[in-house]
């Protein structure tokens, strides 16, 4: 449960939120329409669903640059210059 206080005793990133999702469950008489308030609450506090994403975007990222890369190395390796053992690219 948030306390309402940050790290530097202001008010917490969080405590907006909680404020939020203990309402909800004070006034709901079904305490699954709560579920989206929850789910705000503790993304707030562990980032989990952000932290997902940039690994998906990071992982996109390096596949693309490796495509990138094996294209270059193929390109490099067609060219006259690069058919030379000294100049070709080491695997």
């Amino acid at each position: 449960m948030a306390s309402g206080f940050g790290a530097r005793g202001s008010e917490g990133r969080c405590a907006p939120l909680w404020r939020e999702f203990a309402r909800c469950v004070n006034d709901a008489d079904d305490r699954s329409a709560c579920f989206k308030f929850r789910e705000d609450y503790v993304e707030c506090l562990h980032h989990r669903k952000e932290y997902t994403r940039e690994n998906a975007v990071a992982a996109e990222r390096r596949r693309r640059n490796d495509e990138t890369l094996e294209g270059l190395v193929h390109e490099m390796r067609t060219m006259s210059w690069v058919k030379d053992p000294k100049y070709a690219p080491k695997e």
